[in-house]
């Protein structure tokens, strides 16, 4: 059995937009995605609503993915995938950072998991992937347009991410743009849309 860790935030988690509720497992893509590899396949759903790639929160503890990749990584193991989506908390304007600095922190994310199997066998595949731009943010509270933009861009950041160390990638705004009312979370569409999508990518890497 191959085994996949989705390693996200509360898209990954599956938030329901404008209600904090969480999608049911009929509808979230991790669960959706297990469905579609078929019993061959363990994935694995570790989405936190607010998770950053490694920049701390003092309004919402514990959702620097830094600190954190580490022990999923080792209490799902041996693992085959480990997909990496994260950096639209990243953009909220509390954070004061560039879309490049979110860019780091995702590479200080892949070096941790670098470092821990430097020493050991059995390196899993990283699949990383972009997540699609946020929406119109005019009436968000920890959004701006500034976020708006810096999501847009994080699609190339990643893709010369994902070449550097030579990870796989998949740029989710360019399958579904499918977000609710809050212009943040996807929809039911949207996570049908991107487990398809991801499926063949994890074919593709594991077959």
């Amino acid at each position: 059995m191959k085994t996949i860790l989705c390693f996200g935030d509360s898209n990954t988690y599956g938030y329901i937009p404008g209600s904090g509720k969480r999608y049911n497992i009929q509808t979230r893509w991790p669960r959706l995605l297990a469905n579609l590899l078929g019993g061959e396949y363990d994935v694995v759903e570790e989405g936190l609503s607010g998770r950053t790639t490694a920049f701390r929160d003092l309004i919402e503890p514990g959702r620097c993915g830094l600190d954190t990749i580490l022990p999923c990584v080792m209490s799902h193991e041996p693992l085959d995938v480990i997909v990496l989506m994260l950096g639209t908390n990243d953009t909220k304007s509390r954070f004061h950072v560039t879309a490049q600095e979110i860019g780091y922190g995702m590479e200080e994310l892949i070096m941790k998991i670098g470092g821990y199997y430097h020493y050991r066998e059995g390196m899993p595949q990283i699949l990383l992937v972009s997540p699609v731009p946020l929406g119109d943010m005019s009436d968000a509270v920890e959004f701006n347009e500034a976020s708006r933009q810096k999501s847009l861009l994080l699609a190339d950041i990643y893709r010369q991410i994902a070449d550097t160390f030579h990870c796989r990638f998949l740029d989710a705004g360019a399958v579904t743009g499918e977000l609710g009312c809050d212009g943040i979370h996807l929809t039911p569409r949207g996570h049908a849309a991107l487990a398809q999508a991801m499926a063949e990518k994890i074919r593709s890497i594991t077959e």
